[in-house]
């Protein structure tokens, strides 16, 4: 669900089918098994002379050429140097994001196996023009951050960063990718942080989103889905090599 999409009224939490039906962006489909839209709804639009972002949780501006600014946040990656979330991790590329944190108990780990397994499965073009993006939900360290890549085999990655900075900033990055929940106190809960990786390529404001937790090929498809069609590799292990044979529908009658 986009920041700037329309909320659910009251305050109960989010089930689980109102929030996979949220993160669809308007003229959603589906790409390899993922939700994907592009263009979404926002309430401001850049003028040629200013990108300024206004006050609010998750919001960004609408460019001329089509594509969206966000606040340009600054973070650090595991090995401490500093980014800039618009100028440095969104402007021009084409990524995977999800949102973790060192010492989660629950989901975090299956995620980043899931994601390694599916990196292994993009191998010829991570790093350029593929990226992973790993957002901490907890002001993990640099140093902490660097120790569980390592333990799970992923540090030095071409393309993986994983990216800590104060909570508020992250919050605002997670709501500007349209994961939230319109109770406070569930949307700051991180024992029920969202499963959910959030594909994206800033040229052609393309944008998808899956469960981080599904299969390594429905997530590798995830990034080929927002790429150019003339500019996705064949890669072995994504690809279908036939389309899904049509099934006849048991109910179904001939036009007559």
């Amino acid at each position: 669900m986009s920041a700037h999409a329309p909320r659910p009224e009251g305050d109960a939490s989010l089930t689980r089918r109102h929030a996979l039906r949220g993160l669809l962006l308007p003229a959603a489909g589906l790409i390899g098994g993922c939700a994907a839209g592009q263009k979404s709804r926002t309430d401001i639009t850049a003028s040629a002379s200013s990108v300024e972002i206004p006050e609010g949780l998750g919001t960004f501006v609408m460019n001329p050429d089509g594509t969206r600014s966000f606040k340009d946040h600054v973070l650090r990656d595991q090995d401490g140097n500093t980014l800039r979330f618009q100028s440095d991790l969104m402007k021009g590329h084409i990524f995977a994001a999800n949102f973790m944190y060192v010492h989660c108990k629950g989901i975090c780990q299956n995620m980043t196996t899931q994601m390694s397994l599916a990196y292994d499965l993009l191998q010829p073009i991570m790093g350029n023009p593929a990226r992973f993006y790993s957002f901490s939900l907890a002001e993990d360290s640099p140093e902490d951050m660097k120790e569980y890549m390592i333990a799970r085999g992923i540090y030095g990655r071409p393309g993986w960063l994983m990216l800590t900075a104060p909570r508020e900033v992250v919050r605002d990055i997670r709501w500007g990718f349209g994961f939230f929940d319109p109770n406070e106190e569930i949307d700051q809960d991180l024992n029920g942080h969202t499963g959910m990786a959030r594909f994206g390529n800033q040229k052609t404001d393309k944008w998808s989103a899956c469960p981080a937790l599904g299969s390594p090929q429905v997530i590798a498809r995830g990034i080929l889905g927002v790429m150019p069609v003339n500019e996705r590799p064949q890669l072995a292990g994504i690809i279908r090599e036939s389309d899904h044979p049509a099934r006849r529908i048991p109910t179904a009658k001939p036009a007559t």
